[in-house]
């Protein structure tokens, strides 16, 4: 699919938009604070990442909709909400960022949350170095939820739940690619359809050739009431201790 804007620059992704509220002053503290020891780019992305990942996964009621500086105060995020702070703290560090929209087979996510449609839309960050696009959604689980996660799939025998592909990428060296969702070797895994890039969700989800990802209001409500839900079995799984029992899902 083509890209937005066809003959884009990486500056054109440095930008602020009313998701990349990079003008928060607590948001750009944040960054350079994370950053300070960072020498080049590559160095401050891998840095953003891995303090993104610290931040425990958790639904956002309204996840199209939340201000990247909103994200870091509330503390956690899913791959939309996670992925708002991600980029806004890249560019507020002056390396261009994006998101990439794809549709994902939605049996990763079992074992927290009840995914009624085959397919889900997943957000995916990515980094401009070197020259080059990197792509990465391996700070959207943190790790303890992926330590408990890879025990439970194993126990079951099974390859994708919550959260997470078994022999997904559980880091980012800031050189290659990497993904935590799905993998390359596990076709029935990967993305069945590239939406393309965005700034961010809100951004993504107004443009009208994304209508039919458009959530209705009645999909937010339940969304709503979701989240509780699954934040709530999130916690259960990230905090358990000594042999696992088996779980369902």
């Amino acid at each position: 699919m083509s890209l937005p804007f066809p003959n884009e620059h990486p500056r054109d992704w440095m930008v602020a938009t009313h998701l990349l509220d990079l003008d928060d002053p607590k948001l750009r503290i944040q960054a350079l604070r994370i950053t300070q020891l960072a020498t080049t780019e590559t160095q401050k992305a891998i840095l953003i990442h891995d303090y993104v990942k610290a931040m425990p996964f958790g639904c956002v009621a309204g996840f199209d909709h939340v201000p990247a500086a909103a994200v870091l105060k509330a503390g956690r995020g899913d791959c939309h909400t996670k992925g708002t702070l991600f980029v806004a703290l890249l560019r507020s560090v002056g390396v261009p960022a994006r998101l990439r929209f794809v549709t994902l087979p939605s049996g990763f996510l079992k074992g927290i949350i009840d995914i009624q449609q085959d397919t889900i839309t997943h957000a995916i960050g990515e980094v401009y170095l070197d020259g080059r696009w990197l792509q990465t959604d391996t700070y959207v689980t943190d790790s303890l939820l992926e330590t408990h996660a890879v025990t439970l799939l194993n126990q079951q025998d099974t390859q994708v739940g919550y959260g997470i592909h078994v022999r997904g990428s559980h880091f980012w060296d800031g050189q290659h690619s990497s993904y935590a969702q799905y993998h390359a070797s596990d076709a029935a895994s990967l993305p069945v359809h590239d939406w393309g890039v965005a700034h961010d969700p809100e951004h993504f989800y107004r443009d009208k050739a994304h209508e039919e990802l458009q959530l209705g209001w009645l999909t937010r409500v339940k969304w709503m009431l979701a989240a509780a839900l699954v934040n709530r079995r999130v916690e259960q799984i990230r905090t358990q201790s000594g042999p696992m029992a088996r779980q369902p899902v």
